[in-house]
């Protein structure tokens, strides 16, 4: 298991054990609990990697707040599909409540996925909303893999790619919005995370 997808799962953690959380993801110190030793057990506490730790802290809190109101905003308006693009460690599918007939893809690597869905068999974590889980490369073509787990073009859909766009090169980053537009009503919705600088 990666250590971006483990570290954002510790943030999320760490903001769930807050009496003043943004929101809680009961789900997230299991999956650090599954894959030990792949983080650091304490971070620096002085100096430059302290300060760039607080700042992914801060983004990681604001950022999952702020895509959770989206997702729910846009599927109570009649978004009835939403598809995370690679999804993690996301568990928007189990701890939101979703509109009634709401049908959430999570599309990601295969290794992420078993991961992930090993240690929420283990919790017997059950969704809140129709989830299909939709094993493919973000970096080629993974549309027919959507298709094939019962996307449907023709019905609106909120995408969200979080903390994606600065791992893909311009062109994996085109490729993949071209896409996403291909496969979208006009009354769709897309987020992202603002500002992310794009690889050449």
């Amino acid at each position: 298991m990666g250590k971006t997808a483990l570290g954002v799962a510790a943030v999320r953690a760490g903001e769930s054990r807050r009496s003043d959380r943004l929101f809680d993801d009961p789900y997230a110190q299991a999956f650090l609990d599954a894959a030990p030793r792949v983080l650091p057990d304490e971070p620096a506490a002085r100096g430059p990697m302290a300060a760039l730790g607080a700042v992914f802290h801060a983004h990681g809190v604001l950022r999952t707040r702020f895509f959770d109101d989206y997702l729910l905003a846009a599927t109570t308006a009649g978004c009835e599909q939403v598809v995370l693009l690679a999804a993690g460690l996301d568990t928007r599918a189990f701890r939101l409540a979703w509109p009634d007939r709401t049908r959430l893809f999570e599309v990601d690597l295969p290794d992420v996925l078993t991961f992930k869905q090993r240690v929420l068999t283990g919790l017997a974590a059950r969704p809140r909303c129709a989830r299909l889980v939709v094993p493919a490369d973000l970096r080629g073509t993974w549309s027919p893999e959507l298709v094939a787990a019962g996307f449907r073009p023709t019905a609106p859909t909120a995408w969200l790619a979080e903390g994606l766009l600065i791992y893909l090169s311009s062109d994996e980053a085109a490729r993949l919005l071209t896409m996403v537009g291909e496969l979208s009503t006009p009354d769709s919705q897309l987020a992202s995370d603002p500002g992310e600088p794009l690889r050449r």
